[in-house]
């Protein structure tokens, strides 16, 4: 009798059936890396401008220019546009408030704001600075702070109150 070396057929047929089955289970998860780790950079980046219009403002505050528009307020040598206290939405104010402004832009699209638009920073690509669906944006938006004037709130029921709306940071994730 002659002694037969190697797998029979069936053997084949089932260790490929496994290796199908822990194909079809494993690849979804490591898919979506790419997803998370975009959302994990979002996140840093809305921590990291936060944090500089935190320290910005308290600067503002010690100097006592936390009221109104201040033309610039010297941070460590930078020259950066202040309004009621918070740097403003644009690359003279936020952006210089970053350690590494000057390379966002070869990995961010930035859209600049204004005092009524934010400041928009998402991944070059996965742009969604054009969503309007909050599900779809993969973006890091920075509203400057701003003065509302509202009526009916002074005491004769009739003169305008004005109202400070401090800087906002917010992170968008669904659509990364």
């Amino acid at each position: 009798m002659r002694k037969s070396a190697g797998f029979t057929l069936i053997e084949l047929v089932i260790v490929i059936v496994i290796l199908g089955i822990l194909g079809a289970v494993a690849a979804p998860k490591f898919l979506n890396l790419q997803g998370d780790a975009y959302k994990a950079n979002i996140n840093a980046l809305k921590s990291s401008i936060q944090s500089a219009a935190n320290l910005a403002h308290t600067k503002a505050i010690l100097l006592g220019q936390d009221k109104g528009s201040a033309a610039a307020v010297d941070i460590d040598g930078t020259n950066v546009a202040f309004y009621n206290g918070y740097p403003i939405a644009t690359n003279t104010g936020i952006l210089l408030m970053l350690q590494d402004h000057g390379s966002l832009s070869s990995s961010y699209t930035i859209t600049p704001g204004t005092n009524v638009k934010p400041l928009i920073l998402s991944p070059k690509n996965r742009d969604t600075s054009a969503a309007t669906d909050n599900d779809k944006k993969c973006q890091v938006e920075y509203t400057q702070a701003r003065a509302e004037a509202t009526t009916g709130g002074g005491e004769d029921g009739n003169a305008a109150v004005t109202e400070t709306k401090t800087a906002t940071v917010t992170a968008f994730t669904k659509g990364c």
